[in-house]
């Protein structure tokens, strides 16, 4: 659907192994969409919007459901296709700023290979709150800050507990560096997560959770600006059904200042970003292509 719709070019070879063909690919979309009355491109939007429909849910899940509002945070967008999709997800959700780094498409690869070195350590501990002795949680995290002691070398220490109201088939991670400020914390996240407290009822811990880290030297990310960037290249693309003549820039050319407003298509090297109607942007000094719209 997106080679057909224009956002990915016709006749480029993935990885030198697959040729794109868009003329397979609308006798693709037709072949589907003949069975429900519809013609190729209303087929490709359909496509296109059920993906939408599905990332979307997604990125509910772990934000309204969790008690926030994504209109106050960036999207960012990774994967090969991710940047394809983007704009729409964030119109969809009232977000305005979306991130598209400039190793999108392998962005997993890299956060592997310059992360931090991470150990998660957790340990029943199944307890009235009111009933929970400071010394001795104390004891309980010193337990399992000498196995991180032992797994990584001299690690940053962070400590976390699960708690929940008496009955609950559930917990809520909180912070426990302060033993004394675990009720107010539970019920702060409880009202965040669901949109209600119940300080009345009594609390349960039930585990307690260490988060070890070992940083590593991580490479600076950065972008320069480039001189004498060429014009960019034409290409017919679909937007909400409307056939536009749109820029297409390669990332590879751009630097740190160049800039582009939709619609338009900036081709990464394992990557493809759609920059929908109504969206602007331009890469930032740390290589980041950074969109945003009224």
């Amino acid at each position: 659907a997106n080679l057909f719709l224009g956002y990915l070019a016709d006749g480029v070879e993935l990885g030198g192994q697959v040729s794109l063909d868009r003329g397979r690919a609308e006798e693709a979309l037709a072949a589907v969409g003949g069975e429900l009355g519809l013609d190729a491109l209303e087929t490709a939007l359909g496509v296109v919007r059920v993906a939408d429909a599905e990332m979307v849910r997604a990125l509910r899940v772990i934000s309204v459901e969790r008690g926030l509002d994504p209109r106050d945070f960036a999207l960012v967008a990774f994967g090969g296709a991710g940047g394809m999709h983007a704009c729409s997800l964030a119109e969809e959700l009232g977000m305005r700023t979306v991130l598209v780094p400039r190793a999108s498409g392998v962005l997993s690869a890299l956060g592997l290979a310059i992360s931090d070195l991470r150990r998660d350590y957790a340990s029943p501990y199944l307890s009235a709150l009111e009933d929970v002795d400071a010394g001795a949680l104390d004891e309980a995290f010193e337990e399992l800050q000498r196995l991180a002691a032992g797994d990584l070398d001299s690690p940053e220490l962070t400590r976390r507990a699960d708690l929940r109201y008496r009955g609950q088939s559930f917990e809520l991670t909180v912070a426990a560096d302060e033993p004394r400020e675990l009720a107010a914390r539970f019920h702060d996240a409880h009202e965040r997560r669901y949109g209600y407290r119940m300080e009345e009822e009594p609390v349960e811990l039930v585990s307690l959770r260490l988060i070890a880290i070992s940083p590593v030297e991580a490479p600076k990310l950065s972008e320069e600006a480039v001189e004498g960037e060429p014009a960019p290249e034409r290409r017919r693309a679909c937007f909400d059904g409307d056939w536009l003549e749109i820029d297409v820039r390669g990332r590879g050319r751009m630097g740190e200042g160049s800039a582009v407003e939709g619609p338009a298509i900036v081709e990464f090297s394992e990557a493809t970003c759609v920059v929908r109607p109504g969206w602007r942007g331009a890469i930032d000094g740390a290589g980041t292509l950074v969109l945003e719209r009224p």
